[in-house]
């Protein structure tokens, strides 16, 4: 190469395309040495990768020092490079971090090196009351990462007041356990309750369950597979009489809540754990309790490591509890239990269970089988020395409009069980039920659900069917909705009625309102007719961010209530109030809930995150301007920074980067360091970090030697940045206003430092024209003034 080359190429910033592993990493700006070395400078562009960013910023830092080029087996290179290389000809860096054919590491995320620490405790607290009786619920949650392992604990206290029965507590530690996860399995020991962790399909095993369990726990684990959130597989419906919450239990832990709407409806499931279990719904109208079922989850992880065709779960231990009110016969008992799933094919799986309590022999089988691409058929046998035995099938076809689902359960219960648990159930337990879903275009829609329970009085058939108008430009939502099904287990009584909504906006996308009419049965078995009107109204500022006030009237008068969402730093949630239409007996509640993050040796108290990912990070923001705004960018969202302390939910076990910006299009003459943070954590790990804010200016200058030469492929460094000058010496960087000293470094120069004066050298333009400069004389410290005048001597000015 000619040598006049050679400076433009070697040790001056040049512009390159970074793939690893034969894959674009991004574009970059990178320098070259002759003795054949590669340093990357900062990455320009990203937009061709299929890459996160935690995966530019791990090789950014990486190649932050120079990295010889080259197989890595001749000499050093950063963690997990196996291979460097640069060509010239199309101007490319390639990184090779794996042999060719070696995808098995690509199904599982690996665990953070040298382990992790922290601590999160998540407190629910639930409030409600009325002039007759008032409750109060507590729940706790704590994870905790120690190394490799997880504690958790989870416990609740219950108190319940009211006129005609007085006062009584309940409260309970649910759970206290060690988990250990390793890649497709783990390990468990403590206090818990066996579930179905890492099973696509667990065989149901009904009779006397396992409350508590004092004892070990293994079994197939997905924690650290790779792969998104995923719905349940059949679909969960609800019905409620009016506008209200569903709140979804697992073993009296709340998993989640959901806003619902009058008539028949389906939850999100997206949010639920994985797994196949029972959980139970209670809907939650004006703030009391309107119904309640129990429901199973099937929600299985996608089987995609076809190697592994065999998933189990191993528990052995005694039935215990602990700080529990409530006694149980079967405390002490031994308890014992495995379950199997084998792939007999990729669209085929079997299951098995067996399962010992106490006197009580459970088994059970099950076939989870895809018949074609829309249809899902699962099957269920189960047998129980003492409770009896039964089976229940499940099928959904899925069709470009929607999905129908059929469901079908029998249950034959032994005599002897009744002195053990049970005393007037029937010999024959029979259930069905056959939902719809369908979607005719964009704007209409409908669906529908038959049930028939052998403890109700005949079937119960629900239809609803939205549709969407256009009124003086004004867009309007329509619900039509009807039902006829059995009041209640016991009674004869139907519960059938008719309903017409409609929302639409009022005045801007802050505003909607909501006006509906239909008739119901009441208690009593009379007809209902009642109509309501809603206004709902979103803040922007202030604690309280959504208002909504309804106004019901029915024959029995007219009623008030008021719905109300908060959201402060440390505490979020919502808080109701009504007055009935029946006696105008008032009654109100408040749900709320806070987060206590422990981690790096910083503690932040924080409200709940809205989908609580298992790992956290406490950033501490100082600023130069107290105003400035900024806003977190994390996988799956974004939150707001301040100037202080700050907590930011993440998710486990998956790295991530978390970058800080500032929102809006415009920036500010801000400049943030750092400006991205990688992290990884186990469930319960919490790091900490710190944010700085600073005000800068521009700066725009040469590097020259002591005979006025031009400096290529110097390093120009400031607490805001760092560049390198280009061959012809030139330089462009934001500097700190509040410690406006560069560091220069080059091959040729010692080191030395500049420091400037933003007082009388700054324009208006917020830049400072430097000229040319010099280290010569300044081998440690200087000053503008000093390097100007050396380099006014030189020839080049």
């Amino acid at each position: 190469m000619p040598d006049d080359f050679r400076s433009h190429f070697f040790n001056a910033p040049l512009s390159a395309r970074v793939m690893l592993d034969n894959r674009v990493l991004g574009d970059a700006m990178i320098m070259v040495t002759e003795d054949n070395r590669a340093r990357i400078i900062h990455f320009t562009d990203s937009g061709d990768s299929e890459y996160g960013e935690a995966e530019r910023q791990r090789w950014l830092k990486s190649f932050s020092n120079f990295v010889t080029l080259g197989e890595c087996s001749q000499h050093d290179c950063p963690p997990g490079l196996l291979a460097a290389d640069y060509s010239l000809s199309d101007a490319r860096l390639v990184l090779l971090t794996q042999q060719p054919g070696n995808e098995k590491g690509n199904y599982w995320y690996a665990l953070p090196g040298g382990g992790d620490s922290g601590l999160l405790l998540n407190n629910q607290l639930n409030l409600s009351g009325s002039q007759k009786q008032s409750t109060m619920s507590w729940n706790g949650g704590l994870e905790a990462a120690l190394g490799s392992w997880t504690v958790t604990s989870q416990f609740q206290q219950d108190q319940t007041r009211s006129d005609g029965q007085g006062s009584y507590s309940r409260h309970a530690m649910t759970s206290l356990y060690a988990q250990r996860e390793f890649q497709q399995h783990f390990l468990r020991a403590g206090l818990f309750t066996p579930d179905s962790q890492g099973l696509l399909r667990q065989p149901y095993t009904p009779g006397n369950g396992i409350s508590t369990l004092a004892g070990m726990m293994a079994g197939s684990s997905d924690a650290l597979l790779k792969g998104g959130d995923i719905p349940a597989l059949y679909p969960l419906y609800v019905t409620a009489n009016r506008e209200g919450v569903a709140e979804i239990y697992r073993d009296g832990t709340l998993l989640n809540s959901q806003p619902v709407q009058p008539g028949l409806q389906m939850l999100d499931t997206v949010p639920l754990p994985s797994g196949i279990y029972e959980v139970e719904i209670r809907i939650m109208e004006d703030g009391r309790e309107s119904s309640r079922v129990t429901e199973t989850i099937n929600k299985p992880t996608r089987w995609r490591t076809p190697g592994q065709r065999l998933r189990y779960n191993l528990f052995a231990g005694q039935q215990q509890t602990l700080w529990n009110s409530d006694k149980r016969d079967n405390e002490g008992d031994l308890a014992a239990g495995a379950s199997v799933n084998w792939l007999l094919h990729p669209l085929a799986t079997v299951g098995m269970a067996v399962q010992k309590t106490g006197k009580e022999r459970q088994t059970g089988v099950s076939l989870d089988w895809q018949a074609a691409e829309p249809v899902q058929i699962y099957g269920n046998v189960w047998r129980s020395n003492i409770t009896g035995y039964g089976f229940d099938t499940q099928g959904i076809w899925t069709h470009a409009q929607g999905n129908v689902a059929l469901s079908h359960s029998r249950s034959w219960y032994r005599s002897e069980d009744e002195p053990y648990r049970y005393t007037t159930r029937p010999s024959i337990d029979h259930s069905s039920t056959l939902s719809t879903t369908w979607r005719f275009n964009s704007e209409n829609s409908l669906n529908a659900r038959l049930t028939h329970r052998s403890r109700n009085n005949g079937i119960g058939a629900d239809v609803g069917f939205n549709t969407r108008t256009t009124l003086a430009g004004n867009a309007i939502n329509w619900r039509l909705a009807a039902f006829d099904r059995p009041y209640g287990n016991t009674s004869s009584l139907r519960n059938r009625g008719v309903s017409l909504s409609a929302s639409f906006a009022l005045g801007g996308e802050k505003r909607s309102g909501n006006i509906s009419l239909g008739s119901r049965t009441d208690s009593n078995g009379s007809r209902d007719l009642y109509t309501s009107a809603s206004v709902n109204q979103t803040w922007d500022k202030g604690p309280v961010k959504m208002t909504t006030a309804t106004v019901t009237a029915d024959r029995h008068g007219a009623g008030f209530s008021t719905y109300n969402q908060f959201d402060t730093p440390v505490l979020a949630g919502s808080f109701w109030g009504q007055s009935s239409t029946l006696n105008s007996s008032l009654s109100g509640g408040i749900n709320t809930g806070s987060l206590l993050a422990i981690g790096g040796g910083h503690a932040v108290m924080s409200k709940q995150a809205a989908n609580y990912q298992g790992g956290g990070m406490i950033i501490d923001v100082s600023s130069d301007d107290k105003n400035a705004e900024l806003v977190a960018l994390y996988p799956g969202g974004a939150a707001p920074l301040k100037p202080g302390r700050n907590f930011i939910p993440v998710d486990a076990w998956k790295p991530g980067t978390v970058q800080i910006d500032f929102p809006g299009t415009e920036a500010p003459a801000l400049k943030v360091e750092p400006e991205y943070l990688n992290y990884q954590h186990i469930r319960g790990g919490v790091s900490a970090h710190t944010v700085k804010v600073m005000k800068t200016m521009t700066v725009m200058g040469r590097l020259v030697d002591g005979d006025g030469h031009a400096l290529g492929g110097a390093h120009v460094v400031n607490h805001a940045g760092r560049t390198v000058t280009e061959p012809d010496g030139l330089f462009t960087l934001e500097v700190h206003e509040n410690n406006p000293v560069l560091a220069v470094e080059h091959r040729s120069i010692s080191q030395c430092e500049i420091r400037l004066n933003p007082t009388t050298q700054k324009t208006q333009a917020e830049i400072i024209f430097l000229g040319n400069l010099t280290c010569d004389g300044l081998p440690l410290a200087g000053n503008t003034e000093a390097a100007s005048r050396t380099a006014a001597n030189n020839k080049d000015i």
